[in-house]
């Protein structure tokens, strides 16, 4: 038992996590909405305009964690113990959860056997089985090389002052913005060279490597080692990471319009909003400050405390929403429709649902004595005034 004592705790991170889950459920609720028959071109503009308040959510996450686990993680790791936990909390229930999703796709009931066990091992490790796990075989590897990241991160951190620091960051986020710049001549490049893996990892499995995310990671980790100093940039700051973020928000909303009118008529996607690209690495980036600060705002103000609860169950409800909104679509294709209402209200009641049903579910799994292989570990007692920062996520 260590006799170290305890760090004060972040309150906004179980909000962050919140609010973060809950624009990941919109984020995949407009995906579908946006293809539905009746969606006509104001549907297009709401769903865009709610996909680009909701499209940091996967970038918030990886700063989540690139911040609890710098803040958390004392002078030495020990490193085995460490993945032990991870194993345990994260990859045990990824792995059940990509078995009932493999077992549930239509074709596995009939189809399955003993030739197709080298397919779903490939899909496990590359995160195929459902279409939201990349995000958890990018987090696995955020797991993994975490030694090297503290140990780089820690050198910068006490050689340097907070100039040098700022000054590492600030070249840290230059390097990201000309690896996003240079995704596809990278690919190329990787396509010739066909090294095994490795040429998979920057081509086929581009979106779930770690590389093209790892700003958020360090950027969570100088808030993480800081905490008081990244406090003190976000009063600073927040009029240009506003003003980056409203700026860039309205450039990709009529980017989106103009994507939507094509020569064969009206088509709502959003290929233009990818995340890997510099300009929506920046909006992102002043996305993730904006969203601290109102986490910050809604923790003093005791406004929206279900925000601290959500958070405590974004694990297991992340793993879980997708098959939920499958089934979330079974009342809007038998009564919304019937009733007469437009898509825009239909995604956003089945956003509502998924998510609620999603925690509501989470909770009841982790109360159960083996819920914590399903769901991983969840707060007993999840309050917003009382958050204790988690190595989690």
């Amino acid at each position: 038992m260590s006799d170290l004592p305890r760090k004060e705790r972040i309150t906004e991170i179980e909000t962050l996590r919140g609010i973060a889950f809950a624009a990941v459920v919109l984020q995949h609720s407009i995906a579908h909405y946006s293809l539905v028959p009746q969606a006509g071109l104001q549907d297009g503009i709401v769903l865009a305009l709610l996909l680009m308040l909701a499209k940091f959510a996967v970038p918030l996450f990886i700063f989540i964690t690139g911040m609890v686990l710098f803040y958390n993680t004392r002078d030495q790791l020990h490193y085995g113990q460490f993945m032990r936990k991870r194993v345990m909390d994260v990859i045990l229930p990824y792995v059940v959860w990509s078995l009932i999703y493999f077992i549930l796709a239509p074709r596995n009931w009939t189809e399955f056997g003993w030739q197709d066990i080298p397919d779903l091992a490939l899909k496990l490790v590359t995160g195929k089985t459902a279409s939201h796990f990349w995000y958890i075989i990018m987090l696995i590897q955020f797991y993994a090389l975490f030694p090297l990241f503290l140990r780089g991160i820690r050198y910068v951190y006490h050689r340097y002052q907070a100039k040098g620091r700022m000054i590492a960051l600030l070249v840290s986020g230059v390097l990201f913005l000309v690896l996003s710049d240079q995704l596809r001549n990278i690919a190329g490049w990787m396509e010739q060279l066909q090294i095994p893996v490795l040429t998979d990892a920057f081509t086929t499995y581009a979106d779930r490597n770690f590389i093209y995310f790892f700003f958020y990671f360090v950027l969570g980790a100088a808030a993480g080692l800081s905490v008081q100093r990244w406090n003190e940039w976000i009063i600073r700051l927040r009029w240009v990471y506003w003003l980056v973020f409203i700026t860039l928000g309205l450039r990709f909303i009529y980017l989106l319009m103009l994507e939507f009118q094509q020569p064969e008529g009206l088509q709502i996607r959003f290929y233009t909003v990818s995340l890997i690209r510099p300009d929506m690495i920046l909006f992102l980036v002043a996305s993730i400050m904006v969203m601290y600060q109102l986490a910050g705002k809604l923790h003093q103000h005791q406004v929206l405390h279900w925000l601290g609860w959500i958070g405590g169950m974004s694990y297991g409800g992340y793993l879980m929403h997708m098959l939920v909104l499958r089934y979330s679509y079974i009342p809007d294709e038998w009564l919304y429709v019937a009733w007469g209402w437009n898509p825009s209200v239909r995604m956003i009641v089945t956003w509502l649902v998924a998510l609620g049903v999603s925690c509501m579910l989470t909770w009841l799994i982790s109360r159960l004595k083996w819920g914590k292989w399903i769901v991983g570990v969840v707060p007993k007692h999840t309050q917003v005034s009382k958050t204790t920062v988690s190595t989690r996520k």
